[in-house]
């Protein structure tokens, strides 16, 4: 709440007793009553989760880790992090003081997601809607976000989205992610994200202690791997058989261009030539890596999508089966392939990440823990 009195101090200095200042005080006024309207509206839909795991020290107490959830369907299923269940001796959740029992259906360690479903339902709760819209609130977009921290109950902090990355360092996320102002604390990995509409708009999945930031698992995201864990009780990861190159000069700016065709994949057989620069993956642009990881994210495994390039000085189409990404497989290979300012020539310099970089999978971080017996 500081930063909203900030603005309201601002307001009272810039126009006390003025009728414009009267019209920004009921503004201020109308968003604290929309804020305070959500929380009521969706706390019941948040929880605590719990899990518990062996000693990891000589006294023999159990590890239980800790963290938020929240309801996706009244039948009991819930999100949070993977981090919190990954493959636990027992996890259950508390709402209004009762323990009650969950399973696991599935984790996804990539975008730090898990799914679980509760044995027995307490006997009342909300749950939030996972929207399939491509819409992402756009940076500047108020959040409200409650989460579960500590040991305390059901809390409203806001913020705003501040940006979108699919990497951060040499850390890769499989599609945009939603980077936010609020900070991390111990037991709010797994929060839930809302926008002043209401709609949800993202789940907490990784933090950024050194500027105080978190990033967001978009929903249509979530609502993708949760339909992958669900029906297939894994994730498959679209492929379609081809590595890219990043290039760049003054007068095309940054441009993807394909590399290498894999022999045996999608790719092959589809038309597609290396040289090709890529223009457009179904209903994605491709002007960046961000595209590319956001474009081959929702393309749906066994579906065909087309797939736009410009050879030479023409536009080609081409339409492509994609496939489920091999285990032995990286996300993506990239060529550094940058560019002289003078006649924008490759410039020959050592890759910068390596090659190596890109195949490395995203390390979560470790989420709060405490011990049994101090629930």
């Amino acid at each position: 709440m500081r930063w909203l009195w900030l603005i309201a101090a601002a307001l009272w200095g810039a126009g006390l007793g003025s009728p414009l200042f009267a019209q920004d005080r009921s503004d201020f006024l109308s968003l604290q009553r929309r804020i305070v309207e959500l929380y009521q509206q969706h706390q019941e839909s948040v929880v605590r989760v719990k899990a518990a795991y062996p000693s990891s020290g000589p006294d023999d107490v159990p590890r239980v880790l800790i963290g938020t959830g929240f309801f996706i369907s009244r039948e009991g299923h819930l999100l949070t992090n993977a981090t919190v269940v990954q493959k636990p001796e027992r996890a259950w959740i508390e709402k209004d003081g009762v323990s009650y029992a969950a399973d696991v259906l599935g984790v996804d360690e990539t975008s730090n997601l898990a799914l679980l479903k509760l044995r027995s339902l307490p006997p009342s709760f909300n749950f939030f809607h996972l929207a399939d819209t491509s819409e992402l609130p756009p940076v500047g977009t108020v959040l409200l976000r409650i989460s579960m921290p500590l040991e305390f109950g059901a809390s409203p902090s806001q913020g705003m989205v501040t940006g979108y990355e699919s990497r951060f360092g040499q850390r890769f996320f499989p599609c945009k992610f939603m980077r936010t102002s609020l900070p991390a604390g111990p037991g709010e990995g797994g929060a839930a994200y809302l926008d002043l509409s209401g709609r949800l708009v993202g789940m907490q999945t990784f933090s950024l202690p050194e500027i105080g930031s978190t990033y967001a698992l978009p929903a249509r995201a979530a609502l993708r791997l949760r339909d992958d864990l669900l029906f297939n009780g894994e994730i498959n990861y679209g492929w379609i058989g081809f590595e890219v190159r990043v290039e760049s000069d003054r007068e095309n700016g940054a441009r993807l261009v394909i590399d290498k065709i894999m022999a045996d994949t999608p790719a092959s057989g589809s038309g597609l030539a290396v040289d090709d620069v890529l223009l457009e993956i179904g209903d994605y642009e491709i002007h960046t890596l961000d595209d590319l990881r956001n474009a081959m994210f929702y393309t749906r495994v066994g579906t065909f999508t087309d797939i736009k390039v410009r050879r030479g000085g023409a536009i080609r189409e081409f339409t492509v089966q994609v496939d489920k990404r091999p285990k032995n497989e990286p996300l993506e290979v990239v060529t550094r392939a940058p560019r002289n300012e003078g006649d924008g020539t490759p410039v020959q310099t050592p890759q910068e990440p390596p090659p190596e970089a890109m195949r490395l999978p995203f390390d979560a971080a470790e989420p709060s823990y405490v011990p049994s017996g101090s629930n």
